[in-house]
């Protein structure tokens, strides 16, 4: 399947504020947050992009989006450079995005109808207020708030954080994009109500044909809605391909972390050493920002990462592997 989204080594830094404490420190003044990032997406499929909170997920979404530009390498939206795509006001209607909080993303003054017809109103206004209001009634009959009639008038407030899910997901697909992003959508309901809202958007991508990129620290409903995924950690993809082949043959020892972390594993890893919490000041200057938590580690992890196919649906930047791959070609 042809890629219709396609990043080419792609970095981002962002400045580090100092104050009067550390103004004279000699340490770098920028702390790179995408760190050399190729990925693809075809049309119609689920990239899933799993990492530990501050490993760079959001600020990789802001950057597909066209909220935030590249210090370096390029983002493909079918076939064009974003930073061309963004003159043109109609990009910003086929990515959108649904966040992880359902009850401070949606306006509590607006009703529901008001909600999801927002997007009309901003890129649809020739249409008439009866055809605005027939894609609305669309999308909510989609995201199965039905019956309609009774959600159309109600505010926020008095919905469900599963409904509130679905009055973002209706706002999302009332203009039908090419792309969604959503960003952690299910970490904040119920567990009771997870597996819908996931089946859901897995029933939306395939019958309206929609690329989605779900973002969570969750491996455990990763596997539900996916066909890739890239295990993030400080900036880097540390591991991408088929989400089977990756969860059933975890190479990277930050992969295991994180399937340990769905299990509840407390047995000692023989692939990682055991931490408190993530501590970017503790990370490693140079090579692998793993380096000080891997039972793996060797001399080449101090150099710059590579990435090493171990066959065409899984690849991995890892030393240990580099032989491995070699031998497998």
């Amino acid at each position: 399947m042809a890629a219709f989204l396609l990043l080419n080594n792609v970095d981002k830094q962002f400045p580090v504020h100092r104050n009067i404490f550390n103004i004279f420190s000699k340490s770098d003044r920028f702390r790179k947050v995408i760190n050399n990032i190729s990925l693809e997406l075809g049309l119609g499929e689920v990239l899933v992009i799993a990492g530990e909170s501050g490993s760079g997920k959001t600020t990789l979404a802001k950057l597909i989006m066209g909220s935030l530009t590249p210090d370096r390498g390029t983002i493909y939206f079918e076939g064009h450079d974003i930073q061309d795509l963004k003159k043109k006001k109609d990009f910003y209607s086929m990515i959108q995005m649904i966040h992880q909080d359902p009850y401070s993303s949606l306006n509590p003054y607006l009703r529901v109808k008001d909600i999801v017809m927002e997007p009309l109103k901003i890129h649809d206004k020739r249409l008439t207020k009866e055809e605005k209001m027939e894609k609305v009634i669309i999308a909510l009959r989609r995201t199965k708030l039905e019956p309609v009639e009774e959600f159309l008038d109600k505010y926020p407030t008095m919905l469900s954080g599963g409904q509130r899910q679905r009055v973002s997901i209706a706002r999302s697909i009332v203009k039908i994009p090419k792309l969604i992003i959503a960003d952690e959508p299910v970490s904040m309901l119920d567990i009771s109500v997870r597996a819908e809202i996931l089946s859901l958007l897995n029933d939306l991508r395939k019958s309206l044909n929609i690329s989605i990129i779900y973002i969570t620290h969750d491996l455990a409903t990763s596997r539900f809605i996916g066909d890739k995924i890239g295990i993030m950690f400080a900036g880097n993809i540390v591991e991408y391909g088929d989400i089977d082949e990756v969860l059933h043959n975890p190479l990277h020892p930050y992969t295991w972390l994180l399937l340990d972390a769905v299990t509840f594993t407390s047995n000692e890893s023989k692939f990682y050493k055991t931490y408190s919490g993530p501590n970017i000041s503790a990370l490693p200057l140079k090579g692998c920002k793993f380096y000080n938590r891997c039972k793996l580690a060797f001399d080449d992890c101090t150099n710059n990462l590579r990435q090493f196919n171990i066959n065409d649906r899984h690849t991995v930047s890892c030393f240990y592997y580099k032989n491995i791959a070699t031998n497998l070609r």
